[in-house]
């Protein structure tokens, strides 16, 4: 497996021990909601299994708990790569539609019979233990779910849960001189589930995940980490660097199922505040966009002061009741939220990136290194987990001279 599909399955791997987290939680809760993960179907990726046991719930969440590193998560390469499995999928599928025409037998007969009947390679191992848990996963497959429970919820705390979402705002200028010119702003917002605090928005020119990222950098600065931070699945909220970035500083970035706006309606209805008392306020003419922004901050301040009768008093007073629990964010948060990428190092110790060759240290020739970077100015390099520090541009007069003294000498 390449390290980027390891990335989505530590994420997957993450999202699912996240609510285990809690260091509020005692040891019959974890086990509680445990059970709860394991009850439910999952998708998972690159694999065709849609539950979890409880023995690998344990076995993720204490991986992770040593080093509160995501990487941790990441599946370990298979230690018989390259050889035969015990039981080939083409075999497990067979021995499926086997039992399917014998359904009276018992699991030890039918697999006597499938031996009998050249079911099993030469070369498989027959585990009764995989055939037990291959015949249990058939059977939880064929349970039909309930009714989705739609019931209105709001959470405990504050910084809970935060809704981010983006919708079309007015026309705005953007650039001076001749690349000024007329663009539809997106709006992103951020609003806490419980204090109806709006933590941080900002119009843009453009719905990005730099855009998003910039967004949720001021709303940590501002408020605080939440516990997760719940969004839709467009395309800048589904930037590998933004999932990555959150599950450092243990956020949980989660997406709404495809369909289901229901999942986000506390965003939904604060965006159509903005609609009626807002945007009728900006007139008929385009703004700048920093103006448009300046107004923007008089309403945001009004609104988050303003009372609001869902919650019997205004949204500041409401988070401010709990600020001593509010986790600050940490300095620096962009080198957190690094685009990754890969590159294989040349047998001149160099490494193409955004069509820029940097320099490699001495021993890496050949060899795959991760890229972590947000500008071609501070590129760090990490092979095996391990920083190599930052890789700076080739200096070719440099490297020539180097190349004239070292045949000098000898």
């Amino acid at each position: 497996m390449d390290a980027s599909k390891k990335e989505q399955v530590a994420l997957f791997r993450f999202g699912l021990i996240f609510p285990l987290l809690d260091d509020r939680l005692k040891h019959g809760d974890i086990t509680r909601l445990a059970n709860q993960i394991c009850e439910r179907e999952h998708d998972i990726p690159f694999s065709g299994k849609k539950t979890v046991s409880m023995p690998t719930i344990y076995n993720w969440l204490n991986a992770y708990r040593r080093n509160r590193n995501i990487e941790d998560l990441y599946p370990k390469d298979r230690s018989d790569k390259g050889c035969r499995r015990r039981i080939s999928s083409e075999t497990e599928q067979a021995l499926l539609v086997f039992r399917q025409q014998h359904p009276e037998c018992k699991i030890t007969t039918l697999v006597r019979m499938a031996e009998k009947q050249g079911i099993f390679l030469p070369s498989e191992v027959v585990d009764m233990t995989l055939i037990y848990r291959i015949f249990r996963n058939q059977r939880a497959k064929g349970k039909v779910p309930g009714d989705k429970d739609m019931r209105r919820l709001e959470m405990e705390h504050v910084n809970q849960v935060w809704y981010l979402d983006a919708m079309v705002g007015p026309k705005v200028y953007v650039g001076q001189g001749k690349e000024r010119r007329l663009v539809v702003s997106k709006l992103f917002a951020i609003i806490d589930d419980k204090s109806r605090l709006v933590p941080y928005a900002r119009f843009y020119r453009d719905e990005t995940s730099e855009s998003l990222l910039d967004c949720l950098w001021g709303a940590f600065n501002a408020r605080g980490l939440p516990r997760q931070c719940h969004t839709d699945n467009g395309a800048a909220m589904r930037d590998e660097r933004i999932k990555l970035g959150c599950a450092a500083l243990e956020v949980n970035f989660t997406h709404s199922r495809p369909y289901t706006p229901t999942g986000k309606a506390k965003v939904e209805r604060y965006f159509s505040t903005v609609r009626m008392q807002f945007l009728p306020t900006l007139g008929d003419n385009p703004l700048e966009l920093y103006e448009l922004n300046q107004r923007w901050l008089e309403y945001l301040d009004e609104y988050n002061g303003r009372y609001h009768a869902g919650i019997g008093m205004s949204p500041i007073q409401c988070y401010l009741g709990e600020i001593e629990a509010v986790r600050p964010a940490p300095p620096d948060l962009p080198r957190l939220f690094r685009k990754r990428v890969y590159r294989t190092v040349s047998k001149a110790r160099t490494v193409s990136l955004d069509s820029v060759l940097l320099e490699v240290p001495l021993g890496y020739s050949g060899r795959k290194l991760e890229l972590r970077y947000n500008t071609i100015s501070d590129v760090e390099a990490f092979y095996d987990g391990e920083s190599l520090g930052l890789l700076r541009p080739v200096d070719f007069h440099a490297n020539s001279r180097a190349h004239r003294m070292k045949g000098v000498q000898q």
